[in-house]
């Protein structure tokens, strides 16, 4: 998996020393995984420590969940790195942000820093938006995240603050979990609204994006079955969306400059394989339209506009 981090990096960029740049990131790190949880429900609160330049576990460590100033739990690392503990959620509806940190007395000698786990308490059935982070809130890809020069997509941090103010905001990405604090701290440093981030496990990384997403979803709605939104940018995040009974948004991302026809008719080729229900958007002023507007874009309006301007560019060709 870090191989692949690593190709994605280097791609994104062209060539250098792209590991030098994002060394902390990949070394031995602590992850959490944040979760939604129901008044009153026993949860597991699960915490991952690995060397993730190698994907290895580190064992035997002990790992304490600390709600406020008390540690509401603690468990050592089996030999894959996790550690959880069984909580009962409070009952009171609310965000309840639980540090994860290595015991003082366990700590290597180059310490190893702390994360955080989100427990979004909410009711069953609480509206809920789900909306994905590279090329979606994020105007590029990871790799530039892990450089610390990402910007948002404009206008994206203003309409999630105006959906969270009604609804539960959920974050799902297909980014491996040991990235899930740096995605969390960048969601928090351009203002957008607090919520669970859902990353990815080894096994369901290498399982591709859709079957993570729809497993995810799935799971996510026998919970909380008023799964109200998705938004995105791949036709496999949309078609995930609607077939969990959301409405879904697609970000689409083209490049109008090219001038090969086939790459046109390619994208038109993949909205056609949607869902007549899904939206095809370019922007987040499109999206604030639809959500708070009654605007409509429809995805045949963008797959004619692209098969169009296949033809156009043959026709040139011709003339």
């Amino acid at each position: 998996m870090a191989a692949a981090v690593l190709a994605a990096a280097t791609s994104a960029f062209g060539a250098g020393d792209i590991l030098g740049q994002v060394r902390e990131h990949l070394g031995p790190a602590l992850s959490a995984s944040d979760l939604l949880a129901q008044p009153g429900d026993e949860v597991s609160l699960e915490a991952g420590l690995k060397t993730a330049l190698r994907v290895e576990g580190i064992e035997g460590k002990r790992i304490q969940f600390i709600l406020g100033e008390t540690i509401i739990g603690e468990a050592r690392t089996d030999a894959g790195g996790a550690a959880a503990v069984r909580w009962k959620a409070p009952a009171a509806a609310g965000d309840y942000r639980v540090r994860i940190r290595i015991h003082p007395e366990d700590q290597p000698s180059d310490p190893i820093g702390g994360a955080e786990l989100l427990v979004a308490v909410r009711p069953k059935e609480t509206p809920i938006v789900v909306v994905d982070l590279d090329h979606t809130v994020v105007g590029s890809g990871f790799a530039w995240v892990l450089l610390g020069d990402a910007k948002p997509m404009p206008g994206a941090g203003i309409v999630m603050q105006r959906l969270a103010a009604k609804h539960t905001v959920v974050y799902l990405t297909h980014r491996p979990d040991f990235l899930g604090t740096l995605s969390k701290r960048w969601l928090t440093d351009n203002g957008f609204p607090l919520g669970p981030v859902l990353t990815s496990s080894i096994g369901t990384l290498v399982a591709g994006s859709g079957p993570y997403k729809s497993a995810r979803l799935e799971a996510l709605k026998r919970a909380f079955p008023n799964l109200a939104l998705g938004i995105g940018d791949k036709p496999s995040d949309a078609k995930v969306y609607v077939d969990v009974g959301m409405r879904a948004i697609l970000i689409l991302r083209v490049d109008w400059s090219e001038d090969e026809p086939e790459k046109y008719e390619k994208l038109a080729d993949e909205l056609a394989a949607l869902p007549d229900t899904v939206q095809v958007v370019t922007n987040w002023s499109q999206i604030a339209a639809i959500c708070f507007s009654g605007a409509s874009s429809p995805k045949r309006e963008m797959e004619d506009r692209l098969r169009q301007t296949a033809r156009d560019l043959r026709k040139r060709g011709r003339d």
